[in-house]
């Protein structure tokens, strides 16, 4: 059997492990390559399959040791809401988060505005840790697509993961920004993970009660969102938008009308999700400040 490091790009298996992002041609020359898709679709359905398991099994334990300790997990829906915030969407995110931290050495270079020349590498060239994240994020996507329909988010979530989804999908194939994706679908997912786990608290999304019954978890996780949410989305968000943005735009403007038209397709269309959720971070900072207030006028 061949070492991780030296999997074949052509061979298909689970990605499962940051080395076996990390492929080569048949000769074992040309490389470190993307996986093959069907490697990539072969773990998506490992993946989904997982986190229904991973769902089923948190159920299992909220049922077993908290349905008797306050009357709010009495209802089973309660304790299934928590289980998807949980199980699939907190966890999901962290992950997410996890491997972009891991590979945050590989953005050292954009943490300034200075900029070079070698947008090509930035744009085109493949990134295994940036593979990663974006497989994992495409995973989360199909199975929050699931959850949407049956627990009937609303056509605005349907619309979302389908987006989201293709941007991540078309970060790995043809392979456009992986580098990017270390940060925008990974580190910056880091307040994400936690706002799942703050939404058991809202009484839309998650459970009506929870917050009188858990006050101090409520304030601590709201507090360590606020935190994180201005560091990724606040502060580093803006840097690595602009950078982005010039690395797109030198890469259209190079490529000219002979580019691939799958590929030019691709890095409008992520370049164009990336101005938009830029522009929904200020509206995220705005309710936070608003929700503040009202929390911070409580104690007054």
């Amino acid at each position: 059997m061949c070492r991780a490091t030296q999997n074949l790009q052509s061979k298909p298996s689970l990605l499962l492990s940051s080395s076996s992002f990390h492929c080569y041609d048949d000769k074992g020359e040309k490389g470190p390559l993307p996986p093959s898709k069907t490697s990539a679709l072969l773990t998506v359905v490992f993946i989904v399959l997982f986190l229904f398991a991973f769902e089923h099994s948190i159920r299992a334990l909220i049922t077993t040791f908290l349905s008797d300790y306050d009357p709010v997990m009495e209802l089973e829906r309660h304790r299934h809401i928590l289980a998807r915030h949980i199980a699939v969407d907190g966890f999901s995110c962290g992950i997410c988060a996890f491997v972009g931290f891991q590979n945050r050495h590989e953005l050292k270079h954009l943490l300034t505005l200075e900029r070079n020349d070698n947008f090509h590498k930035r744009i085109h060239g493949y990134h295994p840790g940036g593979q990663q994240v974006l497989l994992f994020f495409f995973a989360y996507q199909v199975k929050n697509m699931y959850d949407t329909i049956v627990w009937e988010d609303g056509v605005l979530f349907i619309f979302h993961h389908i987006l989201a989804g293709a941007t991540a999908w078309f970060g790995m194939y043809p392979g456009v920004g992986s580098l990017y994706a270390i940060f925008f679908m990974g580190i910056s997912e880091i307040p994400t993970s936690i706002l799942c786990l703050l939404a058991n608290f809202d009484p839309e999304l998650g459970i009506i009660g929870l917050e009188e019954a858990f006050p101090m978890s409520r304030l601590a996780l709201a507090t360590s969102f606020v935190v994180t949410f201005i560091i990724c989305r606040i502060l580093l968000w803006p840097l690595f938008t602009y950078h982005f943005h010039h690395d797109a735009k030198q890469a259209l403007k190079k490529e000219g009308e002979n580019g691939r038209p799958l590929v030019k397709f691709a890095v409008k269309l992520i370049l164009y999700c990336c101005y938009g959720l830029s522009a929904l971070q200020l509206v995220f900072l705005g309710e936070i400040i608003v929700t503040a207030k009202k929390e911070i006028a409580q104690f007054l």
